[in-house]
Order: C-alpha cells, then sequence, then structure tokens
C-alpha cells in the first residue's frame, strides 16, 4: 500500500472512531484517542513534507479581502492566493488581458475549419493570427488562453456537477495538493475555573493531479466545404464530449487512470433501495438522503439522477386518487440536475437495471483544470477502427483537456443506490 492511501485509510478509521463517540455522546476511550493523536501527528509531519504548491482553504477574516460569491479562495503555503471559480464565472473572462478582441463563440469552429481545409476566408484578423499560432513540435495546437476559455466554458456548462455548484480550481502546476475536512471539532459549555475540554477537526490531504481527458471528433472533408458554420457544431460537439466526461468522473470515476468520483468515495453517506434494488414509490430515499446530510453538519443543496429516475418520481401518484404525490420540502429544495452519464444498468443483487442518485452539497466538489487545451488536427493517416481517412475523405479533431476531481466533504454526500 502507497503512503497516501496508508494515510487516507487511517484517516478513514479515525472517521469512523470519532463517528461512533459522537453518536454514542461518549468521550473517546485511551486507545481510540492514543490512534487520533497518532493520526493527526501523521498529518502534521505529512503537511511539512508537502510542495511549495500545496493549499489549504484562506482564512477570509485575516487576509483583507473578501471573495465574491463565485470565488472560493485557497491559500499556498507561501501565502499566494489561488482562485477557484463557480459555473457562474466564466474562463474567458479570467483571461483578462490574454483575450484578444475579435476571438468569440465560434471562432474555434472556424479556425478548425480553416485549418483542415486550408482555407482562411472567413477569418477575422485576431482568427487568422490564431490560425498559426503555438503549433507544438508534435504537431499539437496550443489553443490561446482566450479560445480555449470558450470551449472550457462549453464543457463546464454541459457538467451538472459544476452547475450544481462545484468549483473550477486553475491549476498552475501539474500537482497541487488540497485539504480535506474529515471532522469538526466540538465545543463545550465549562464552568466558572473549570477547563474546556479539547478536541481538534481532522483533516486529511487530498492529491489534485491534471489527467488527460480527450474526444475524437471524425468529419467530412466534403461537409465543411459545404457547409461554412459546420465548424460551429465540431466546437460544441467537443465542449459537450469534454462536459459529459467530466460529468461522469466526477460521480462514478475509479481512480483508476481517471479521477475517483463520489460512488468511489469512502466515506459518502448511502441509502439502499433494497438487496436487489426497488422502483421509487415515494420520496423517502431523498429525505433520507438530506437527513444523513444534515447529521454531519451538511446542507444538501441539489440531487443529479438519471433521466429514468427523474421522469419516475415525476409521475409519482396519490394511491386513492391517483393525483401527483406532492414532494417533501427537502426534496423540493434541492435543485435538480439530470443527466445519462449515471446508468440504468447498474448491478444490485439479482437486478442489472438498476441506477444511482447523488444528493449533496456540490460546492465540496473541486475540479482541478490545467488552462490550456489542445487540438490536434489529422486530415489523412488511420484513424480510429482502422479506416483511413485519407481515402474517405475525412478528418480527425482530437481534442483534450488535464482535469482532476477533489471532494472537499465526502459525508455531505450521499449515494442512493439501487434505484430501479
Amino acid at each position: 500500500m502507497e503512503r497516501n492511501e496508508m494515510i487516507e485509510q487511517i484517516g478513514i478509521n479515525v472517521a469512523k472512531i470519532l463517528g461512533n463517540a459522537k453518536a454514542g455522546n461518549r468521550a473517546l476511550r485511551k486507545e481510540e484517542q492514543a490512534v487520533v493523536d497518532d493520526y493527526q501527528a501523521l498529518i502534521r509531519d505529512e503537511m511539512k513534507e508537502l510542495p511549495e504548491r500545496a493549499v489549504t482553504v484562506q482564512d477570509f477574516g485575516g487576509s483583507g479581502r473578501r471573495p465574491d460569491k463565485n470565488t472560493l479562495i485557497f491559500q499556498d503555503s507561501q501565502g499566494q492566493a489561488i482562485e477557484a471559480y463557480s459555473n457562474a464565472k466564466s474562463f474567458t473572462a479570467l483571461s483578462k488581458g490574454e483575450q484578444a478582441e475579435g476571438i468569440g463563440p465560434g471562432s474555434l469552429g472556424k479556425i478548425l475549419r480553416a485549418k483542415i481545409l486550408g482555407d482562411p476566408m472567413g477569418l477575422n484578423p485576431h482568427e487568422f493570427k490564431a490560425l498559426g499560432e503555438s503549433t507544438g513540435s508534435g504537431g499539437g495546437w496550443f489553443v490561446s488562453p482566450a479560445l480555449s476559455g470558450y470551449v472550457i466554458d462549453l464543457a463546464r456548462n454541459k457538467s451538472c456537477v459544476l452547475l450544481a455548484g462545484g468549483w473550477t480550481l486553475p491549476m498552475t502546476t501539474e500537482e497541487m495538493t488540497l485539504v480535506k475536512i474529515l471532522t469538526d471539532p466540538t465545543a463545550y459549555w465549562v464552568a466558572e475555573h473549570a477547563k474546556i475540554t479539547e478536541s481538534e477537526g481532522t483533516f486529511g490531504p487530498i492529491k489534485l493531479k491534471a489527467v488527460v481527458v480527450g474526444c475524437l471528433v471524425r468529419v467530412s472533408r466534403a461537409l465543411l466545404e459545404d457547409a461554412p458554420n459546420s465548424g460551429n457544431v465540431i466546437e460544441s460537439q467537443i465542449g459537450s464530449a469534454l462536459g459529459l466526461e467530466i460529468d461522469r468522473c466526477a460521480l462514478l470515476g475509479n481512480g483508476v487512470n481517471e479521477p475517483k468520483g463520489l460512488l468511489h468515495c469512502a466515506d459518502i453517506n448511502s441509502y439502499s433501495m433494497g438487496a436487489n434494488g426497488a422502483l421509487l414509490a415515494n420520496y423517502d430515499p431523498f429525505s433520507y438522503a438530506v437527513q444523513y446530510i444534515a447529521e454531519d453538519n451538511g446542507q444538501a443543496g441539489a440531487v443529479i439522477m438519471a433521466p429514468r429516475t427523474y421522469g419516475n418520481l415525476d409521475r409519482l401518484k396519490e394511491g386513492t386518487t391517483l393525483a401527483p404525490l406532492a414532494p417533501p420540502p427537502s426534496y423540493q429544495a434541492l435543485q435538480k440536475f439530470v443527466t445519462n452519464q449515471i446508468p440504468i444498468t447498474q448491478t444490485q443483487g439479482t437486478s442489472a437495471v438498476a441506477s444511482s442518485a447523488f444528493v449533496g452539497d456540490y460546492k465540496n466538489i473541486v475540479l482541478g483544470m490545467r488552462k490550456q487545451l489542445t487540438i490536434d488536427v489529422a486530415a489523412s493517416g488511420v484513424g480510429s477502427g482502422s479506416v483511413d481517412v485519407f481515402s474517405s475523405v475525412e478528418a480527425l479533431i482530437r481534442g483534450y483537456l488535464r482535469v482532476d476531481v477533489a471532494v472537499l466533504r465526502e459525508n455531505h454526500f450521499t449515494w442512493i443506490k439501487g434505484i430501479l
């Protein structure tokens, strides 16, 4: 077991010890306190070993600045502020002086079309300049910051996780380290001259390491020649594909060659529909999901589910009158998001047609993203499926980003599993 995995497992054990003590309304036993103390010492030593880009949540009270509601500020070990942004703040706007006038929505599609056809007609001067910029030694085209911003915003706007409240953290280095909260400290009332019982919140490190996510689009050269706006469709396809895959990973990623998502978080709450799954008959699973999060001092704000689950909930009826079943306040208060990235082919006991829903405070999800988008165009050679794009008069376009996902408070989410 690697050191990071070992520390994470110890942290999980500590969280269980503290949770059991809290549930039993009792103080820690001597041997339990020893485990907690050892873990805290281990984390303090680990934080000393972290690289200079290690970041923690900044204390706004002493920083002399307050972020707007669409900004979350982290701080590295040298005191440098690192900002994460809600989906309401676009990457395009963040490019500031790097943003060129004349670059906007549709520009990437026009430039791609010009690259493939060798025809720059229709490009404005700024797009024409971007056409020849930043070609890598391997042929990859490093898209300018302003142009990257538009496509990244397209991807973010297709991600339910980010629309539900997740943050985007522009990564300035390949690896960064965030701190996640395992448990909160406890406050006590004390008599005069008595000592306050000592308690500590427990923390654990989360390493963000940018991993490649990309898509490959096959296009007809004849279509590009005949339809001047066809490049815009390609731009939209790339943005949508990247956004949907980011969603899948943030929810379901297994951590093997891809980020680890909510489904595989050890400390997430769960509600099972039964050993073999079950149909939704009422809103109770969602009420319990909100309750579990509240018991961990969280506040659920949204639920993400499959279209089938959304439809079944929408059609719930009263048993006798067959009138639409009124949802409880806990469900009404949740923002609802629907994505096909949650499958309806999961296994739950004997069922192979189960699905999941994820209720939680999505402000506890941070998407680390390297700002640079890379585009490659292959107008000849062999593409996927051993189809020769040269003889088929086609081209392949590959777009990719480097991203990772961090869940800051896993117990502020509930996984409802086994939904039929």
